[in-house]
């Protein structure tokens, strides 16, 4: 457990956020440990899962992460046969990638993982108080896009 953020840091945004991200990736990797999940793999399921097949490049872009990422996602993902890699019919040359039956249980057992963790994560804010930090992340990474 890190030590608690040094004064002369505590009215900077940065470390704020980064502490904030890292307490919130730690309790997120134990979560999802027993599933053989990584963050970015339970977050590539839910991308897949709500919006449908799509190619590896695309997902990378969704997810907002690095191609070389991406790929040791989807590396992971296909071990796990949590998803496959399927011919687009609309361009024969590329694959889409699809989730599996088995993915969507993982998918099902990593949802429930990720609420309890996010759970623990927020219980220090009211109720009223965490979907506010929500909007306004999602205000501030909107507003990001440019």
């Amino acid at each position: 457990m890190p030590d608690r953020i040094p004064p002369a840091l505590a009215d900077h945004l940065g470390p704020l956020l980064g502490r904030a991200h890292e307490a919130h990736r730690r309790l997120s990797l134990a979560a999802l440990a027993p599933l053989e999940l990584t963050p970015k793999g339970f977050g590539a399921l839910r991308v897949l899962d709500a919006e449908g097949p799509m190619s590896q490049r695309r997902l990378a872009e969704r997810q907002g992460i690095d191609r070389t990422t991406a790929v040791a996602v989807v590396d992971q993902l296909e071990r796990l046969r949590a998803v496959e890699r399927r011919r687009d019919p609309a361009d024969r040359r590329a694959h889409a990638l699809h989730v599996t039956a088995r993915g969507t249980r993982l998918l099902a057992r990593g949802r429930s993982a990720i609420a309890s963790a996010e759970q623990a994560f927020m219980a220090p804010l009211p109720e009223a108080e965490q979907e506010r930090l929500k909007q306004a992340l999602r205000a501030l990474i909107e507003a990001s896009r440019g």
